[in-house]
């Protein structure tokens, strides 16, 4: 009891029931406790608290618990602090996704198995070593509500799909039944941006409606308010020559005051969906100049992450608008219990699942963790919201959609909910334009490696269960199973194979003749007996621009091959799985004649020579282990 006394444990927890008996059970085990009642204070707390050790739930406000603990795994400071996901999710979704943000280990979120997680934090505060908190606490001098509202502003991202993993859009997206309520949470996440002393969004609706919100916060006297509303006005008017607005509706999420200084500076900026304006954001300030460049880089990367929030919004107004209409004109042909029945059926169905053919697509940054060490928490993040925009963008272009981003990964699907005629070589397109895309990435800020920004691109081709999981009240649509474990672990050989996009044969044998392979190797997964082929991916040829390339964005060197060497290697490769290992020797050699710098050449010649050495049995097995996850 004595020992267990002097070490602190933090919760991040947002049911207040659930948090007293987490925080009883610990107390009665003679833990010293503190609690968080989401991801966003829990990070403060870790600088005043200083814990030993954090249990976090997944599903929270703000931050979630897999995002806070991959922000906390990033810091130098914080990484050697043990933290266990505390979640009711499903088991498999979580162990993958906990790894991933770097959690030391997990468990079901029930009372049942306080006694397991007491178990698990003894053993995780045995072998851990002691955090260095005259460090954290130094660092936490420098971390303040602002800087933190900077960060979690700076991670909102504009790709939506149902859910996202940046955590004060999901909050925002939470509340996605009500155009209003995420108009109310927009005008408050816009006042930490800046100083938005008055404020509107206007936005086209449907049948030429004009949806109107503004948010007076600065108190100003009615005849200023309706000034700046006659302006915002004539501006939308500009933005939007050929919309006819027939009708207008307004709210006003303040009253106004009997403020009289004038404004002095102004703003007016457009809101893109899908690459198209539709609304317009209004900000005034009393304070000249008020809009410098770096309010201005604020705003924009704000409002690119808020657009699909909002118009998302708008599509589920305008959705209920026209399922009411539809209700109406179906109410003359269907009785209403009937219909009610329908929809019954149809929401008891909302988990029900399925199988399909899909292409998996990770991705992921080279080196991140030296980056983050290196860099200002804000800048990692405004470097973070730039990578996903470009990326996400061109998954999107290639008929993907993004399923999840977690940290500096994204995993992406191909095949659904729209099916594609070959969703591997969709995949595969979309991989080399995201490769093509990486050098635009705005690295301006953050501090990068000697060896630059990379980044590598694992995909696999199979059977997954596609479908709603979670329950009742927050679903995720979602894709599980071996093909998506795979996949990540491909995207993890690329550091091996020193090539940037790695494929399974799946793939492979998907879309051969749309692109150009070399074998890389022959694998085997662990927990699977059956090996696996590899495959370095390169494109067939560069497109001409008038068939979709930019000659701005050339291939980058790794994913230009010269066919003669392709030629060379793959006779070599063949010889060596003939056993032909002289002959096979030769070819290699010619290939490094080729390029002296082909990794997977040089790779294979040196395996070569070790088997003319010692050459194994025939009966042997030559096929390579991998030992990582």
């Amino acid at each position: 009891m004595g020992q267990n006394k002097a070490k602190r444990i933090l919760l991040f927890e947002d049911s207040d029931i659930f948090a007293d008996m987490v925080l009883e059970f610990l107390e009665h085990a003679g833990y010293h406790t503190g609690r968080a009642v989401n991801g966003f204070e829990g990070i403060k707390q870790v600088y005043r608290f200083l814990p030993h050790l954090i249990i976090t739930d997944v599903e929270m406000p703000l931050f979630k618990g897999y995002q806070a603990t991959r922000l906390l795994k990033s810091r130098k400071n914080t990484r050697t602090i043990p933290i266990i996901m505390f979640t009711s999710l499903g088991e498999i979704r979580d162990r993958f996704w906990g790894g991933q943000a770097g959690a030391d280990w997990y468990i079901e979120k029930s009372p049942d198995n306080f006694e397991e997680l007491l178990s698990r934090i003894q053993a995780l505060l045995a072998e851990a070593a002691e955090p260095d908190f005259e460090a954290i606490a130094q660092e936490g001098k420098r971390v303040d509500d602002n800087s933190l509202i900077e960060t979690v502003n700076n991670l909102l991202d504009h790709k939506l799909f149902q859910t996202t993993l940046i955590g004060m859009l999901t909050e925002l997206s939470g509340r996605i039944g009500s155009l209003e309520e995420i108009l109310r949470g927009f005008f408050d996440l816009l006042s930490y941006v800046c100083e938005a002393e008055i404020a509107s969004v206007m936005i086209k609706s449907a049948d030429n409606a004009l949806l109107v919100y503004t948010a007076n916060r600065g108190g100003f006297r009615e005849e200023i308010a309706r000034d700046f509303t006659a302006i915002t006005i004539a501006d939308f008017n500009a933005e939007f020559p050929d919309y006819k607005v027939i009708s207008q509706s307004t709210v006003d999420f303040y009253p106004t005051g009997e403020k009289k200084k004038p404004i002095e500076s102004y703003i007016v900026i457009p809101l893109l969906s899908a690459g198209k304006a539709f609304a317009t954001v209004h900000i005034a300030n009393t304070v000249k100049e008020y809009f410098s460049p770096l309010i201005r880089e604020n705003l924009t990367v704000f409002l690119t992450s808020a657009a699909p929030v909002l118009a998302n919004g708008l599509s589920m107004l305008e959705m209920e608008a026209l399922q009411k209409k539809t209700r109406q004109a179906f109410a003359r042909y269907v009785p209403e219990d009937v219909m009610d029945e329908i929809i019954r059926k149809s929401q008891d169905s909302v988990s029900q699942s399925e199988t399909r053919n899909l292409a998996i697509l990770f991705a992921d940054i080279r080196n991140f963790t030296k980056i983050s060490e290196n860099s200002e928490a804000q800048d990692v993040v405004a470097f973070l919201n730039a990578f996903f925009s470009l990326m996400g963008n061109e998954v999107i272009a290639g008929g993907g959609h993004v399923d999840k981003f977690i940290g500096d990964a994204i995993m992406a699907v191909f095949g659904v909910p729209k099916p594609l005629p070959n969703a591997a070589a969709a995949a595969i397109s979309a991989a080399i334009r995201m490769m093509r895309v990486l050098p635009r990435v705005n690295t301006r800020r953050i501090r990068l490696p000697p060896e630059e920004l990379a980044m590598g691109i694992g995909i696999n081709y199979g059977e997954c269960v596609v479908g709603n999981i979670g329950f009742q009240d927050k679903m995720d649509y979602t894709v599980i199973g071996d093909t998506v474990n795979l996949a990540s672990r491909l995207e993890g050989t690329t550091k091996q194979y020193r090539h940037p996009i790695i494929v399974s044969e799946y793939v492979y044998h998907a879309a051969k003749d749309l692109f150009l392979f070399r074998k890389a190797d022959s694998v085997r997964v662990i927990g699977k007996t059956k090996p696996v082929a590899l495959y370095a991916v390169y494109p067939m040829r560069e497109p001409p621009p008038e068939a979709g390339g930019d000659p701005a964005l050339p291939l980058p060197p790794s994913l230009v091959i010269r066919r003669e060497l392709l030629d060379q290697y793959n006779k070599g490769l063949k010889l060596f799985y003939m056993r032909e290992w002289e002959t096979a020797r030769q070819y290699f050699l010619d290939a490094l004649k080729i390029d002296r710098d082909d990794y997977l050449a040089a790779l294979y010649l040196e395996r070569t020579e070790a088997y003319i050495r010692r050459p194994p049995p025939p009966e042997a097995d030559i096929t390579t282990n991998l030992t990582e996850k």
